[in-house]
């Protein structure tokens, strides 16, 4: 039973890459700052490597989750599919991906309306007087910086009757996973 969970839980993430409505699409990634708290934020999920268990994000290079990452590789994404009611969540670390064959490959990946996203000149965060008036470099200039997650152990979370499903999969065990109390 364990295994088909871990299976199912494979499959979902997955299809978060591929459909841009999927509950997954959408994780909140929190790293920990110089000071020891937590800082979360919403990010889309944009690869799953499945073999090695692993997830790719892209973000501005200047963003304060590479400052965070510098200092505490240790990350974790937060998964919840209201329809299904499963919850996941994700320990391990974050690593930029400087090999500029990967950066290209996914760079490519950037669509033209989402391009904005790595070429304002203010970084983000930046207090700016309207939002309309933000100006941007050149997409050859961009700020693009993808991310990739080494996922170190999974918690799988289930809601259901008449009992809930609970269970840890953690990479030094293999995956092999065992029960929670819910």
């Amino acid at each position: 039973m364990l295994p088909e969970y871990f299976e199912s839980l494979i499959d979902e993430l997955q299809l978060a890459t591929s459909k841009s409505k999927h509950d997954f699409k959408y994780p909140v990634l929190t790293t920990v700052d110089k000071n020891g708290i937590p800082r979360s934020r919403t990010v889309v999920l944009r690869e799953i490597d499945v073999e090695k268990k692993e997830l790719i994000v892209f973000t501005d290079s200047r963003s304060i989750k590479v400052e965070h990452i510098k200092s505490n590789d240790q990350a974790c994404f937060l998964f919840y599919n209201s329809k299904k009611l499963l919850q996941l969540r994700c320990n391990g670390r974050l690593i930029e991906i400087n090999s500029p064959k990967e950066v290209k490959r996914l760079f490519q990946k950037v669509t033209s309306k989402s391009i904005k996203d790595y070429t304002s000149i203010p970084s983000p965060g930046t207090p700016i007087d309207n939002p309309d008036h933000v100006e941007y470099v050149s997409r050859d200039k961009s700020f693009f910086l993808p991310l990739r997650f080494e996922i170190s152990e999974i918690e799988y979370l289930k809601l259901k009757r008449p009992n809930h499903l609970r269970a840890l999969y953690k990479r030094k065990d293999n995956w092999a996973g065992h029960w929670l109390a819910p």
